[in-house]
């Protein structure tokens, strides 16, 4: 005879595959978007989303087909559903970051109720924090969760992907309690989404606290985080870790320095201490000690080398990381990379810019690479030198030169002694350019005159 019998509750952590008839009652965390495939066996459609019960128990569940048009319109984020008549099978953990090792997949037999009753009992939420310093250990590629204030946000510019797509990159910071502070990298819709929000709150002065779940870790010269098509992000959060970062940023964290872990670990004390003026660059011997000094410099773009601004660089990945070293032709016309030993039809191209900076004090000349580079000039490389040499649009190529000039940036610089052949110099590399926004430069300079008065 066959059971009719309703499903019994049961808490998400309690699921395996060997049960009979379950059903688990939960909210709606996060919501993938419908994305499209094609394989062996011809094309689909899939979409996930997460969800989270009463107990903490957390567990994605995937659509794929006919199963996504049932679905796809039922679900929604934060709302709380009845879910019954699935199948668990192992989660794929390259994919999903949640700490279950089950995956729940619906079919065509299985129910999904909307609870039009509020259930309190079932968090918005969960986050598992880590301190930024504890980042600093974290495997590389890993999902994390961080919270921490906002101390600086970037313009979103555009990136080309390799697939000839392109896309948004906004670069932020973030600081905590633990005496670190981290760069994180929005990419596509979060720029112009929540991004777009925090430079808002920025321009007007606040310093916002910002959630940050599944982020990813990536390890490229330093530590940093960027978001994935999971993460969501959550500016000023009502939460308890939110109040208690906030009332220590406002009682005197701001004022505290912090050593950045990215970017070959940059230390960032508060404005006041790296500060420097292009001439006590050279009079206070900057750069000549074993290890590098890192300033932040207020200065002008004065001129800025066109002839080689950039140069190719393999586009092959070495784990998740770009090579990016430099190729050249072969004798066949295709490029070929001497450290992947391998050739290939198109390269890449990468910011490598010599340019002279001036402020009231003398001028200097700096390089910029691939970063930096896009933060000056607004654009990807590429898109440069096709515009210079492929398309020979010399008008357009020379606006976004001279959009740069004579506008002022805070320059974070990394200054430090080399070699070149038998020559020693000092070498000046610009490791992030913001544009200078007036109205929080007014506010330092008038906290910075109110300290010398009390000093």
């Amino acid at each position: 005879m066959k059971n009719e019998a309703p499903a019994r509750i049961i808490p998400i952590a309690a699921l395996n595959p060997y049960q009979g008839r379950w059903a688990v009652k939960a909210r709606v965390t996060a919501k993938g978007d419908l994305r499209r495939y094609n394989n062996s066996r011809g094309d689909g459609k899939v979409f996930s989303f997460d969800l989270l019960d009463s107990d903490g128990g957390e567990i994605r569940v995937t659509c794929f087909n006919a199963v996504v048009d049932r679905f796809y319109d039922k679900i929604e984020a934060g709302k709380v559903y009845m879910i019954s008549k699935g199948s668990l099978k192992p989660a794929q953990k390259s994919f999903n970051h949640l700490k279950n090792e089950w995956e729940i997949f619906l079919e065509t037999t299985s129910t999904v109720d909307l609870c039009p009753d509020e259930d309190a009992s079932i968090p918005r939420q969960q986050f598992s924090f880590r301190p930024i310093c504890e980042i600093e250990s974290a495997e590389n590629n890993s999902i994390i969760d961080v919270i921490g204030i906002v101390t600086a946000v970037n313009p979103s510019v555009p990136i080309l992907r390799k697939n000839g797509m392109e896309t948004q990159r906004r670069i932020l910071n973030l600081k905590d309690q633990s005496g670190r502070s981290i760069e994180l990298t929005l990419w596509g819709d979060f720029c112009n989404r929540e991004g777009q929000n925090l430079q808002e709150l920025a321009e007007a002065g606040f310093s916002p606290v910002l959630a940050v779940k599944a982020a990813k870790v990536s390890n490229f010269t330093g530590k940093s985080i960027g978001t994935i098509s999971s993460t969501q992000l959550f500016i000023n959060p009502d939460s308890a870790e939110a109040q208690t970062l906030r009332e220590w940023f406002d009682q005197g964290g701001k004022d505290i320095a912090s050593q950045s872990i990215s970017r070959d670990n940059m230390p960032v004390g508060s404005k006041i201490e790296t500060r420097k003026t292009v001439f006590q660059i050279k009079d206070e011997g900057l750069g000549r000690s074993e290890k590098p000094d890192w300033v932040t410099v207020k200065a002008t773009i004065t001129f800025i080398k066109t002839d080689t601004f950039c140069y190719t660089a393999c586009p092959l990945m070495i784990g998740d990381r770009q090579c990016n070293k430099k190729v050249t032709r072969s004798g066949n016309s295709r490029w070929q990379c001497d450290r992947c030993n391998q050739e290939f039809e198109e390269c890449d191209y990468r910011y490598l810019l010599q340019a002279q900076i001036q402020d009231h004090s003398g001028l200097t000349w700096v390089t910029t690479f691939q970063e930096s580079g896009e933060e000056i000039l607004g654009c990807p490389a590429k898109e440069l030198y096709m515009m210079k040499y492929e398309e020979a649009d010399d008008t357009r190529f020379s606006e976004i030169i001279r959009n740069c000039l004579f506008t002022q940036f805070l320059f974070r610089l990394k200054i430090k002694e080399e070699f070149y052949g038998d020559e020693q110099r000092v070498k000046i590399t610009v490791v992030k350019a913001e544009k200078v926004n007036h109205s929080a430069e007014s506010r330092y300079l008038i906290d910075l005159i109110s300290k010398f008065r009390l000093s």
